[in-house]
């Protein structure tokens, strides 16, 4: 008896061959299997997804309309004429004058302020006098031609009449209401109304430049 080990003939090498082959293909399949199963990742959101929404439109401001920016500021009155009832038994006469001074807010409120402010007038040959002393304060609205004083509040200003030097009478400025015409281009104002009042203004640096 031959114990030494002996070589497959061809017939088996091929069939081992064969069953090699299978296996491969067997294990290759099941590899595609497994990553063709469950575990294969979802797809992630699309594009439009991704798009963040458009914003809300914002609707526009608004506000009322300010005050005219050539009224706001500081004033100095260089001509004043006011149409006055001296006498009661006289039609109103001329007076003259000047020296006023005004502050314009853009809240709408101001202030007047005159110290020994001097109107001058005559009748057959006397010499008459009005000297206003004091500060009122006012609110007011104005469009792009008329200023108008809703009221004087606080009010501390007195006038004093005068015939010939002499002092005949003595008022205090009472809370009233009125309407004027104006024109106003940078540093000059000027003011009117149907009573005849006349009035001219130039700006002052106290409150700032302004128009």
């Amino acid at each position: 008896m031959n114990d030494s080990p002996r070589l497959p003939g061809r017939s088996a090498i091929a069939a081992l061959f064969t069953v090699a082959v299978c296996a491969l293909l067997a294990a290759a399949t099941l590899i595609v299997v497994i990553v063709a199963g469950g575990t294969r990742p979802e797809p992630g959101p699309t594009a439009a997804a991704l798009v963040s929404p458009s914003p809300t439109p914002r609707s526009a401001a608004s506000r009322a309309a300010g005050p005219p920016m050539c009224l706001i500021g500081s004033w100095h009155t260089v001509e004043d004429t006011s149409m006055v009832t001296f006498y009661s038994d006289v039609p109103p006469l001329r007076f003259t004058g000047g020296g006023r001074d005004y502050e314009f807010h853009p809240d709408g409120t101001g202030v007047e302020r005159q110290d020994n402010v001097a109107l001058t007038s005559s009748y057959q040959g006397r010499e008459l006098k009005i000297v206003a002393n004091g500060h009122r304060e006012f609110t007011w609205t104005a469009t792009d031609r008329a200023i108008t004083y809703s009221s004087f509040t606080t009010t501390a200003m007195t006038w004093d009449y005068y015939d010939q030097g002499r002092l005949i009478s003595s008022q205090t400025a009472k809370a009233h209401s009125e309407v004027d015409d104006y024109t106003c281009q940078g540093q000059a104002l000027s003011e009117s109304s149907a009573t005849g009042y006349r009035s001219t203004w130039t700006r002052t640096s106290s409150m700032g430049m302004y128009g």
